[in-house]
């Protein structure tokens, strides 16, 4: 049997291949929890008897972020096609797995229920790394005001340190330097903190889409096909999860989902854990900006007017 990165990395020309052109999802605390609540509330109403079209239907009407769905349905439109249309990249995978499920013949319930517990796992992640990052963003924001202050310091030094920024070419020169390494700090500053938080896939939810296809009593070839023309390659870490998961699920003859959805889970801690050890290098990070770029323009706008005004001052006292 091959493996699940086999499969999805010699499909890659299937047309059918849903979430092929999305964008990477997003994965904020807000987006996951509305997505999770929308899923275990469509769960709920599937899991008590009504067609999954209807239940969509309901939940859409009283959820404003997937409204487009409600006219969709109304459209008679293929109700997978509408998931993967809503706004916001999440969907298009919410819309994958909802395929996979109805393909194979996995209950449409359970799988929902599945999916909504992913996205509150990606939640609690999202607030983790929120707060750990809140401390660096709020030390980058106050470094890159230094400059401002070291103006408003050489304001209240006296006459001359203004004369000098404003009537001088030196002061021109300085102001012009300054303003750009402020910019470029800033720019520094910004990619440190989306390197501390990437983008990407939604992690574990490939694996999640496996145990939703292995539920179903098909085949794993045939599950392993399904899969394929449904996702998104995944990162090579998630595919030898998978591939690890299946192969000690088929040594021991035992159902493969529970070992699945376990799998995931630790994808999901060990990604969150990483995000948190990379925001407490940001502390350190964010040094190096400070010391190349913002003390710098402090010295160029703050220290120089003064140092020049005071010397101005004192030679014009002597003469």
């Amino acid at each position: 049997m091959t493996g699940p990165h086999d499969a999805t990395t010699t499909s890659g020309a299937a047309p059918s291949r849903l979430a092929r052109e999305a964008r990477p999802p997003d994965r904020t605390a807000e987006v996951a929890t509305a997505t999770a609540r929308v899923l275990e509330r469509v769960a709920a109403l599937v899991g008590g008897g009504l067609a999954p079209r209807r239940a969509w239907r309901i939940v859409a009407a009283r959820e404003p972020a997937i409204a487009p769905l409600v006219v969709a349905c109304d459209a008679g439109e293929d109700l997978v096609a509408a998931i993967a249309r809503l706004p916001g990249p999440a969907w298009a995978q919410v819309a994958a797995m909802w395929r996979v499920a109805e393909r194979i013949g996995a209950p449409a319930g359970p799988a929902l229920a599945a999916a909504a517990a992913a996205f509150r796992d990606v939640a609690e992640g999202e607030r983790a790394v929120e707060v750990a990052l809140a401390g660096p963003r709020a030390s980058a924001r106050v470094v890159l005001a230094l400059p401002l202050v070291g103006v408003l310091f050489g304001l209240l030094s006296g006459a001359d340190a203004l004369r000098f920024l404003l009537l001088t070419p030196l002061g021109w020169a300085s102001i012009v330097v300054a303003v750009g390494l402020v910019a470029l700090a800033r720019a520094w500053t910004g990619a440190l903190v989306r390197r501390a938080r990437p983008d990407g896939p939604v992690p574990g939810l490939v694996l999640e889409t496996w145990a939703i296809a292995v539920s179903g009593g098909a085949a794993w070839s045939t599950a392993e096909r399904v899969v394929a023309e449904s996702v998104v390659p995944p990162p090579d870490a998630e595919a030898r999860a998978a591939a690890e998961t299946l192969a000690v699920a088929a040594e021991a003859g035992v159902p493969a989902a529970a070992l699945l959805r376990t799998s995931a889970l630790d994808v999901r801690r060990r990604v969150v854990a990483d995000r948190l050890a990379a925001a407490e290098r940001l502390n350190a990070q964010l040094v190096v900006p400070l010391g190349l770029c913002v003390l710098p323009a402090f010295v160029l706008v703050g220290v120089v007017p003064v140092v020049v005004g005071i010397a101005s001052s004192t030679i014009a006292a002597v003469t």
